[in-house]
């Protein structure tokens, strides 16, 4: 009687084992949600359906968009992953706002990007770009800088919203640069542009698909890129670093993600497809126009990237006493 007990314990336990990875094989067997906190259109909703089309060529489902816009940065998308079933039939496509941001900047936040969700895979990043009316009398980021220093309270900046990333890359700019500049929210860079090539405001730090085309009309100009490789829009224009600021690199990154407690067997399929997707030249080629650099991350090189990358930002939110409701 014992050793019969052993043997179904055994048989138990082999198959609690096995039951993971069997999932995982085949996982999965119907339509996987990519949620994207934004609504349709944007770099967001561009590379998750990108992303959604090469991951249905390499796994057996279909891997469809949910577009959940509803302000906030895309906390109400990233909210209702983080409350989803934790089964891999829900992802969230996130950005550096949903995912490393948003808890610095709203007190209320209903998830936390870090306890709340399993990551899968930095999927890419690309790099903000300052820009200037073109009457502004700066040719590069030194004599821009020097300008601000010279001429406190004269000179402006326009972010898509507060909290936003180009808000914050402004607000990062200024504390290491010592450079003061008044920040001057807008719904959408649209706006901004309005302003910005009136003259009413200075500069931008926006995204260089949204800059290239007022930059090649020449209603503005270019002065720095935020990342540490320069910009396939903008191959002239230096980095940061290139200009002598090293400590101001900014990236605006796309992440996947699952609810918290995912099968660790789906995350790591996940994760293995999204890192061989990002490889591929077909899928390079796409997001490249989109001029986003893919990179395919490990679930645990993402854990520890988003950690970074929520410090870095709560140090500025709390330096610049951001707080939104």
């Amino acid at each position: 009687m014992r050793r019969r007990h052993l043997l179904q314990a055994g048989a138990l336990c082999a198959w609690s084992a096995f039951e993971p990875v069997a999932r995982a094989e085949s996982y999965p067997s119907k339509s996987v949600q990519i949620v994207v906190p934004f609504p349709p259109g944007g770099t967001n909703d561009l590379l998750a359906r990108v992303m959604a089309q090469s991951l249905g060529e390499r796994m057996p489902g279909n891997f469809v968009i949910d577009n959940r816009a509803g302000g906030a940065a895309g906390s109400v998308g990233a909210q209702a992953v983080a409350a989803a079933k934790p089964d891999g039939y829900t992802l969230l496509l996130g950005n550096t706002a949903s995912l490393a941001i948003n808890q610095s900047v709203y007190p209320n936040l209903r998830y936390d990007p870090q306890r709340d969700f399993e990551p899968i895979s930095v999927v890419g990043g690309s790099s903000l770009v300052l820009v200037v009316n073109s009457k502004v009398p700066a040719r590069n980021v030194a004599e821009f800088v020097q300008l601000l220093r010279s001429s406190p309270g004269q000179y402006s900046y326009a972010s898509a919203g507060a909290g936003s990333p180009l808000h914050l890359a402004g607000e990062l700019f200024k504390y290491r640069t010592g450079a003061e500049m008044l920040h001057v929210p807008y719904r959408g860079t649209a706006p901004a542009y309005t302003d910005l090539l009136s003259g009413r405001i200075s500069a931008m730090f926006d995204n260089t698909t949204t800059a290239v085309q007022h930059a090649r009309a020449g209603t503005i100009r270019a002065l720095a890129v935020t990342g540490a490789r320069r910009s396939a829009l903008f191959p002239q224009v230096p980095t940061l670093a290139e200009e002598g600021f090293k400590d101001i690199e900014v990236l605006v990154w796309f992440g996947l993600v699952a609810p918290k407690s995912t099968d660790a067997a789906i995350i790591s399929r996940l994760s293995r497809a999204v890192a061989t997707i990002a490889k591929g030249d077909e899928t390079r080629r796409r997001l490249l126009e989109f001029d986003i650099d893919p990179w395919g991350s490990t679930p645990e090189e993402m854990r520890r990237f988003m950690a970074s990358e929520s410090a870095k930002w709560k140090a500025v939110v709390q330096r610049s006493n951001i707080r939104l409701e």
